[in-house]
């Protein structure tokens, strides 16, 4: 090895040992992971444009499954789909979280006082949407069984979407999401004098993060599974809506936010039935 490399080599492991570093290079791999997987099994299902734009966070295997051994196979993969898509969405969303506690943890080892790994915090707040991606899956899969014979037709499918949309909207109005939208945008506040060096505090200011992420977002979350096989453009819109939200995490975000889902599900409604009909009806 020449010298000029020597300092290199030597200078890496203490760069990716420091907190900073850590949390970055874990958001963005676990997140480019997420988005991959959710890639992969769109081209593995074929179709060409089309499929590549489709997740499979969709029961449909699981109804298709010859055998109770299929069907569990399906759901497991099902399960896995929905995992990816929680880390693929919500982990950019929680950035400032992470990266905001490893620049406490930085500033803290360089003081000579112990501080835990950003990774423990990563951990708890995955660990909130691991759990809600199972419930999902297994709920989503039920309804679609249990409605397995229904034949809906497409403007019904429309106007439901649009009302699943506007529901959602309204819900950025309410006293619970605004609760949680404050607790995410001030997520160490009232932390106790010492809790960087104990893991379990780490860990559970995770866990409470995550579940008030689950309160400002499970509503957006549910209108992406209400409508079936996801596709990863909206993916990533309301991945990116969500993560604006939290960042700037104010009444005034929400309402915007709120308004515009509002909108889209009346426009996605209008669209469903059709302007002609909606003008003739009124026309009576």
């Amino acid at each position: 090895m020449s010298r000029s490399a020597e300092p290199l080599a030597a200078a890496s492991p203490r760069v990716f040992a420091r907190p900073v570093p850590v949390a970055l290079v874990s958001i963005a791999a676990l997140t480019l992971m997420g988005w991959s997987i959710l890639f992969w099994e769109a081209i593995r299902r074929g179709g060409g444009a089309d499929a590549f734009l489709e997740a499979l966070c969709t029961p449909a295997a699981v109804l298709a499954a010859p055998s109770l051994a299929g069907a569990l196979s399906a759901l497991a993969l099902s399960i896995g789909m929905w995992i990816a898509m929680s880390v693929a969405m919500m982990l950019p969303t929680a950035s400032a979280l992470v990266v905001g506690y490893a620049d406490r943890a930085e500033t803290a080892r360089a003081a000579g006082e112990r501080a835990v790994s950003p990774l423990v915090l990563g951990a708890g707040y995955l660990s909130v949407w691991i759990a809600v991606s199972v419930v999902v899956a297994l709920v989503q899969t039920g309804v679609s069984v249990a409605f397995a014979t229904v034949d809906m037709p497409e403007r019904i499918v429309g106007v439901l979407g649009g009302a699943a949309l506007g529901a959602a909207g309204l819900y950025q109005f309410t006293a619970f999401k605004l609760s949680c939208l404050v607790a995410v945008g001030s997520p160490f506040a009232g932390r106790e004098e010492g809790w960087l060096s104990r893991p379990r505090a780490v860990y559970a200011l995770g866990l409470r993060q995550g579940a008030a992420c689950v309160g400002c977002c499970w509503a957006m979350m549910a209108v992406l599974a209400l409508l079936g096989a996801m596709n990863l453009v909206w993916m990533a819109v309301f991945s990116a809506i969500m993560a604006a939200e939290k960042l700037v995490a104010t009444e005034r975000a929400a309402t915007i936010v709120g308004t515009g889902l509002i909108a889209a599900g009346v426009a996605l409604s209008v669209m469903a039935v059709g302007p002609e009909a909606i003008t003739d009806y009124l026309a009576r």
